[in-house]
């Protein structure tokens, strides 16, 4: 994702956040006229936003997924190509969100060294 302005870069990890928490909890379809309002809603970081703006941005990320072999497209339709999984850059300390097919790499510093991140404690 070089070359890629940072409000898009964050825009995508927390894009995969929402992938990742929705797919651990079952949910494999989503559809792309509700990811800004759903951003929007669930995430602070967006809660000022507005979501027919954040969906221009949106639309970049989701390209990006797809040309990434994360999601696959239908029309409106999004699917998960694989399982997302967390990981901890052992190197910088960056969350990961990434599928089987890409390059197990750190997103940020590029470094290859990636742990599993840590489960909460009961």
């Amino acid at each position: 994702m070089s070359g890629i302005d940072s409000s898009t870069r964050e825009l995508d990890w927390y894009i995969r956040d929402h992938l990742f928490r929705q797919s651990n909890a079952g949910k494999i379809v989503f559809r792309m006229e509700s990811l800004p309002n759903e951003m929007v809603t669930l995430y602070l970081r967006y809660r000022d936003h507005d979501p027919s703006r954040l969906s221009e941005s949106i639309v970049l990320v989701i390209a990006s997924l797809v040309s990434r072999n994360v999601l696959k497209q239908n029309g409106n339709e999004l699917n998960l190509t694989g399982k997302l999984t967390r990981l901890q850059c052992a190197k910088c300390f960056y969350i990961n969100y990434l599928i089987e097919s890409e390059p197990q790499a750190c997103m940020r510093c590029q470094a290859p060294d990636l742990n599993e991140f840590p489960k909460k404690k009961a």
